[in-house]
């Protein structure tokens, strides 16, 4: 018996220090099996524990896995912001008492609507043979017994509305989109002029089939340039308005029976582009 009891404390001591050792686990290879004991079962059994599954003091422990990271609370998606509305503008039916304080800009055909339309309530700036860029350059409007530019007889008067009817003249030459930025050169002015009149922006007439095939009137080009001319429109204070259904015919051409030279509409026929405008009013 006294050669068995130093081995018995030998084996009394290693059992305590395993204990301890699986206790404290400083390694960290412990510790999911000390979890799974009972409060009152030795830490040593986790030793055993885990030397069944392999794994000894030197076994490098397993790298906790992460946490896994809360869900951010369900937001519902925003409404999409509605697309901005295109301005609507509102015209109404007016009479010839509305034209008072109008101002008619133009070249011939213009003039022609003064002498033929019956609308002499209006005030009108014309010249054969206009261009946009010399309505905007040229002394060329009859004021108090002299020709003065455009922006001098915008001076003398307030206009509540302002028709101008130009480009045929200048059908021949450039292109769409040069032709439009000489337009907003002269619509520029006559907004910095006339800040508060409503400004129509009238399209420029269509020719007859046999003018538009056998001269450099076509009606392509004025096309083209009457949808330029519409893209300048706010809708707001600037109104495009396509009078070309006034005077064609089925084909888009202006009719050979309203028409003597191919590209001005005769006498007879210029109260039908007046009747037109009146059902274009604009009332602020």
């Amino acid at each position: 018996m006294s050669h068995l009891s130093p081995l018995l404390w030998l084996c009394a001591v290693s059992a305590a220090a395993l204990n301890s050792f699986t206790a404290l686990d400083p390694t960290g290879v412990y510790r999911e099996y000390l979890d799974a004991l009972d409060k009152d079962t030795p830490a040593i059994t986790a030793f055993f524990d885990a030397a069944q599954s392999g794994v000894f003091p030197w076994t490098v422990p397993a790298e906790p896995e992460p946490e896994p990271e809360p869900l951010p609370p369900e937001v519902s998606e925003p409404e999409p912001e509605p697309e901005p509305e295109e301005p609507v503008s509102t015209f109404t039916t007016v009479d010839a008492s509305y034209f008072d304080d109008a101002l008619f800009l133009g070249d011939s055909h213009t003039g022609g609507f003064h002498d033929y339309a019956g609308l002499r309530n209006a005030a009108y700036f014309t010249k054969n043979g206009l261009t946009v860029a010399d309505a905007a350059e040229k002394s060329f409007v009859e004021l108090n017994g002299k020709k003065v530019t455009l922006a001098e007889a915008l001076e003398s008067r307030q206009f509540g509305k302002i028709y101008i009817l130009l480009g045929i003249n200048e059908i021949g030459g450039g292109t769409a989109e040069g032709w439009a930025a000489q337009y907003r050169t002269l619509l520029d002015l006559v907004r910095e002029k006339q800040p508060d009149a409503i400004i129509f922006l009238q399209s420029i007439f269509h020719t007859t089939q046999k003018k538009s095939e056998e001269s450099y009137f076509k009606n392509t080009t004025i096309n083209e340039r009457n949808a330029a001319l519409a893209r300048l429109a706010d809708n707001r204070t600037v109104f495009y308005l396509d009078l070309n259904p006034v005077f064609d015919d089925e084909s888009g051409a202006l009719r050979t029976d309203y028409s003597g030279d191919g590209v001005h509409v005769r006498a007879p026929y210029y109260p039908r582009w007046r009747d037109y405008l009146f059902q274009f009013g604009v009332v602020k």
